[in-house]
């Protein structure tokens, strides 16, 4: 018995604590940022059509805002207890919903009158803001095999 609860432990364990890690803020400055130099037309293609676009000036805007909401999950707890040669394993739920998520990325890009992308600032969720922007290097690779196959 004892050795089936330790596994289960580890599991619980390593569960909670991939929940709670988040994405560096660095590594999602350079997924978005890698974006930067391309033509506003290709952010258009694998972003998808901007939520809001404006000029001031010489400079134009595109700014793509996201947001997603996640229902809360009911918990589920388990628990282990020894009282001189007897152990256990307890499982508790939760009948209540404990909230769900809300995320939300707002990435604004500015751009030349020609369409070259110069600047990409971005607010939100991290890890949502990386989930939401393609990996550009990904983006490529596939476009080359597609290329290849032509």
């Amino acid at each position: 018995m004892k050795r089936l609860i330790n596994p289960l432990l580890m599991i619980f364990g390593a569960f909670v604590l991939s929940a709670c890690t988040s994405i560096p803020i660095e590594q999602v400055d350079g997924r978005i940022s890698a974006w930067k130099g391309l033509h506003i037309d290709e952010l258009v293609k694998y972003w998808g059509l901007p939520s809001n676009q404006r000029q001031v000036g010489d400079k134009h805007y595109a700014e793509w805002v996201n947001q997603s909401s996640e229902p809360g999950n009911t918990a589920v707890t388990i628990g282990t207890g020894r009282h001189s040669r007897h152990s256990a394993i307890g499982v508790g739920f939760t009948l209540f919903d404990l909230g769900g998520k809300d995320d939300a990325c707002s990435r604004l890009v500015t751009h030349t009158e020609a369409g070259l992308v110069t600047d990409i600032s971005w607010q939100g969720t991290q890890n949502y803001c990386f989930e939401i922007t393609p990996d550009l290097s990904k983006v490529r690779e596939n476009k080359a095999v597609v290329q290849k196959k032509s």
